[in-house]
């Protein structure tokens, strides 16, 4: 059963993170600048939250806040829905759907160690499947 480390091992364990105090804009130009879709942010440099696109979209574009004024504390996801290097593959999928989550931290003994998204393990799930169906193709022409 392949967990969120093989991922991890697969992708690398870089996680971007921002701390609660920076703007909104300083995430937004975090999230462009590297390409990617969330931030960890960070206070202290202990995981207290998860900046997203959506977030943006939503809690600023929507409300007329201002992104050079508002703390990203303001606006970021609170419920943290963290998961373990050994949390198996399919565990995530069950949790980000009734979650309707994109992002989730990895936390290993506390510490931020990696973040995995919804295309990381929705590619790790359809890598498995192609795994199967290629064995049952060996197998029903050897057979």
């Amino acid at each position: 059963m392949k967990t969120v480390k093989d991922i991890l091992d697969q992708k690398g364990r870089e996680v971007f993170t921002i701390e609660s105090s920076a703007t909104v804009l300083d995430a937004i130009r975090l999230l462009a600048d590297k390409g990617i879709g969330a931030l960890v942010v960070v206070r202290d440099g202990d995981p207290i939250g998860l900046f997203s696109e959506r977030d943006y979209t939503c809690k600023v574009v929507l409300t007329g806040r201002r992104s050079e004024s508002t703390p990203v504390e303001d606006i970021m996801s609170r419920e943290l829905v963290a998961v373990g290097p050994d949390t198996p593959v399919d565990e995530c999928m069950a949790l980000m759907t009734e979650k309707r989550i994109r992002h989730l931290p990895v936390l290993d003994g506390g510490k931020l160690v990696g973040l995995v998204s919804i295309g990381d393990i929705v590619k790790d799930i359809i890598s498995q499947q192609q795994v199967v169906i290629e064995q049952l193709e060996r197998y029903v022409y050897y057979s």
